[in-house]
């Protein structure tokens, strides 16, 4: 059972100026990653490369589609975030991998999943109301 702490890194996480998330990373660096992920404010993050970015880190934590465009449905010319489209992979979520082999429990996998998939949630929100906003809708 890993406890949780604010673990130290050296690297300074900015999310968005690179896609921190990598296949081999350790326990201690996916609960970093997600600790600074989930802190950080989404509306830092204005470009659209630096959007993105910070939206396949969330996604690959979480296990979620990586593309904003995955998640979306057009009713009336109009663009949404729809919710039921967002389904976990649970053979690519990191966290609930963690979860599976006993490394967190239920309660500290909820402490650290929830504010993660709430920035899924708005990055995208944020990605569908621009795009709707440079359309002219």
């Amino acid at each position: 059972m890993i406890k949780l702490r604010h673990i130290l890194n050296e690297e300074t996480i900015i999310p968005g100026s690179k896609e921190y998330f990598k296949k081999g990373m350790s326990d201690d660096e996916i609960l970093n990653l997600a600790d600074k992920l989930s802190k950080y404010p989404y509306t830092r993050v204005k470009k659209p490369s630096e959007v993105d970015k910070y939206f396949k880190d969330l996604a690959h934590l979480l296990g979620f589609p990586l593309d904003q465009l995955e998640i979306m449905t057009y009713v009336d010319g109009k663009g949404y975030v729809d919710q039921n489209k967002i389904k976990m992979n649970p053979s690519e979520a990191r966290l609930f991998q963690m979860y599976k082999s006993g490394k967190l429990n239920m309660k500290q996998y909820g402490e650290i999943q929830k504010p993660l998939m709430l920035r899924y949630i708005q990055l995208a929100k944020n990605f569908v109301s621009k795009l709707n906003y440079s359309k002219g809708i």
